[in-house]
């Protein structure tokens, strides 16, 4: 509920209270009834109305020979006794009271389509499950069909109205949304916290090798070629490394894990950006191989001696690849791990609570445990919705996933996001609406 309250001071309150007194002297009288329902027009002019039978709906009242029980007051020769008091020069006073009665959908069970992210598919299959479990014996039960088609199919989705809702972890730029601005706002809201694990396959090579931020730009650009590299070799001094050229496989589709990987490397390679670039889908070299999806990347990385991959840290750990530790700003090493991804958004608390959607990557040194691949990923929905069952079900999952929904996160290798951004998650919820109805409070 919103109250709005605007020109209002003590004196004019203290004033309306003496003419009250005045006109109650004077022996006017206003009829009231119980159960008044108030709603506010735009030019903040109130209005009551009553049940009653025989009782004056407005009330304004008019002290020069006469006082009438109708409240638009004019005071040189006029008393007011309504919220709105007109004073010489009006000082009006408005009170707006929003409907405390919330939203039920009719009985029966709903049904939404989304789609988009694979690098959040893990979880979000867990989510949306154990979500239908717990609607499944109330009055709505609430069925989620989440399809993993990457995170820039999601977006095209979202944006044409095929999917009600999607995952993608790459922000939507305002360029994008030009074309749909007749749509409204898009609300891009962070619901897990990940990071990219750079995973391999190498024979004979059973421990994880350290690689820095040059050196991964260095094999997807194709200056680093084979596995025994000096530059390579001399960060893993006690590793045989093999004679072997490096087969780097990237993402086929539009990726936002690929934005996350891209946006890193860029601050790692000065030549990066205007080479292969930075975005869903880049330049990448013709001759490295491509797999769809992050479980197409980890099942070509695993099918594929001697290559090198990239997806979320889960695709790495089920499929039993080896994830290289990364050196970050501080100079450390650094696996991919729930407790080094809440280290990097830490490192970024204060830019996130202006820009929840900034990169999280390549955190400062002063974060010597933070993990520098890091990534949030977004849900992405349309602020003003078409259909108020649906709404109500979208508004009401998102809630459930912010909150109870990260306890199930870490054994997905998914940090819990913290506290700070679940609460700008929360406003940001509590904006869906159909027809100016909203279904969550922040």
């Amino acid at each position: 509920m919103k109250f709005k309250q605007s020109g209002v001071s003590t004196a004019t309150v203290a004033l309306a209270v003496v003419l009250v007194i005045v006109v109650i002297a004077a022996g006017a009288y206003i009829a009231t009834t119980s159960g008044a329902k108030t709603t506010v027009t735009s030019s903040a002019t109130v209005t009551q109305t009553s049940t009653q039978t025989n009782t004056l709906t407005s009330v304004s009242t008019s002290v020069s020979t006469s006082v009438s029980t109708s409240i638009s007051t004019s005071v040189s020769t006029s008393i007011s006794t309504s919220v709105s008091t007109s004073i010489s020069t009006s000082v009006s006073t408005s009170v707006t009271t929003a409907s405390t009665t919330p939203y039920s959908p009719p009985a029966g069970s709903i049904s939404l389509t989304a789609g988009g992210s694979t690098f959040v598919n893990p979880i979000m299959q867990v989510w949306v499950s154990e979500y239908h479990n717990l609607t499944a014996t109330g009055a709505n039960p609430i069925s989620i069909n989440y399809q993993a088609i990457g995170s820039s199919a999601g977006q095209t989705g979202v944006f044409t109205g095929t999917l009600a809702f999607a995952g993608s972890d790459a922000p939507v730029s305002a360029s994008q949304l030009v074309p749909y601005s007749a749509k409204g706002p898009l609300l891009q809201i962070p619901e897990a916290l990940g990071g990219v694990a750079i995973f391999y396959n190498i024979p004979g090579v059973t421990t994880s090798l350290d690689l820095t931020g040059p050196v991964i730009a260095g094999i997807y650009n194709g200056t680093i070629t084979t596995w025994n590299d000096p530059r390579i070799q001399s960060l893993n001094p006690t590793v045989t490394l093999p004679n072997q050229p490096i087969a780097p496989v990237h993402r086929s589709d539009g990726s936002g894990t690929t934005y996350a990987l891209t946006t890193y490397l860029a601050t790692q390679s000065p030549s990066w950006r205007s080479t292969i670039g930075v975005g869903t889908s880049v330049n990448w070299p013709t001759s490295e191989l491509a797999g769809k999806g992050s479980s197409g990347v980890a099942g070509v990385v695993t099918a594929t001696p001697y290559s090198i991959g990239y997806a979320d840290s889960y695709y790495a750990f089920n499929n039993k690849l080896l994830a290289a530790s990364i050196q970050n700003q501080a100079g450390d090493f650094i696996a991919p791990a729930v407790t080094s991804f809440s280290a990097a958004a830490a490192a970024f608390a204060s830019t996130l609570a202006t820009n929840a959607t900034a990169p999280i990557v390549n955190p400062p040194a002063s974060a010597p445990t933070a993990y520098p691949i890091s990534t949030f990923t977004y849900l992405l929905v349309w602020e003003n919705q078409g259909n108020e069952a649906n709404a109500w079900a979208i508004a009401n999952y998102f809630e459930w996933v912010v909150t109870y929904g990260q306890t199930y996160s870490q054994p997905y290798y998914y940090a819990p996001i913290p506290a700070a951004i679940a609460a700008i998650d929360q406003q940001l919820i509590s904006e869906i609406n159909y027809n100016g109805q909203t279904f969550t409070t922040a």
